[in-house]
């Protein structure tokens, strides 16, 4: 049987295993949204080293919002390859714009939206990275969330157990708040 002039077992075969192309609109258009978010990540960095953190973060929300969705595209489609000089990937911009947001956010004392920030580090890293958890500690800290610090310390030691990325003196740091923290969590 045939199905517009092609085999009808062909045909099928071609709608279920039909992947995206380099070639195909769509990654097109997710890459070219990418990179317009890069460019204003970037100048976001640039604002936030310039000590312009207010700038900075409404910058990063920007970029935010045109990145996230072609960056999550890109990754689910299996696209996810990178689109930027420097060799990151899509889904790599996008965990470092949520830890930079959230990094910027503690100089401003804002703390709920650092932690917000944090927060879609962690998630989209799937508790992978240990930057991402090392700022989600730093957001804790900000906000005297003694047991939210103790849990992302205890995270990035197990994290490090897996990878070992952690020098020993950072691990023997780390170990040293996690007892201090328990310390003072029982008292």
């Amino acid at each position: 049987m045939n199905l517009f002039g092609t085999p009808l077992s062909a045909a099928v075969a071609a709608i279920l295993f039909a992947g995206s192309s380099p070639d195909d609109p769509n990654i097109a258009r997710w890459q070219q949204s990418l990179r317009d978010a890069r460019d204003i990540s970037a100048e976001a960095a640039g604002m936030a080293s310039a000590g312009k953190d207010e700038e900075a973060v409404r910058l990063y929300e920007d970029a935010m919002i045109f990145g996230r969705k072609a960056a999550l595209a890109l990754h689910e489609d299996g696209a996810d390859t990178s689109v930027s000089s420097d060799g990151e990937t899509p889904l790599d911009w996008l965990i470092a714009l949520y830890r930079n947001s959230s990094l910027t956010r503690i100089k401003l004392q804002d703390v709920d939206g650092a932690r917000k920030d944090a927060w879609g580090a962690c998630l989209y890293s799937q508790n992978e990275d240990i930057a991402s958890l090392e700022c989600l500690e730093k957001v804790c800290e900000a906000g005297e969330d003694d047991m939210g610090q103790l849990m992302a310390l205890k995270n990035i030691l197990q994290l490090d157990e897996k990878a070992s990325q952690l020098d020993s003196e950072r691990r023997k740091e780390i170990e040293s708040s996690v007892d201090a923290l328990k310390t003072k969590l029982m008292s």
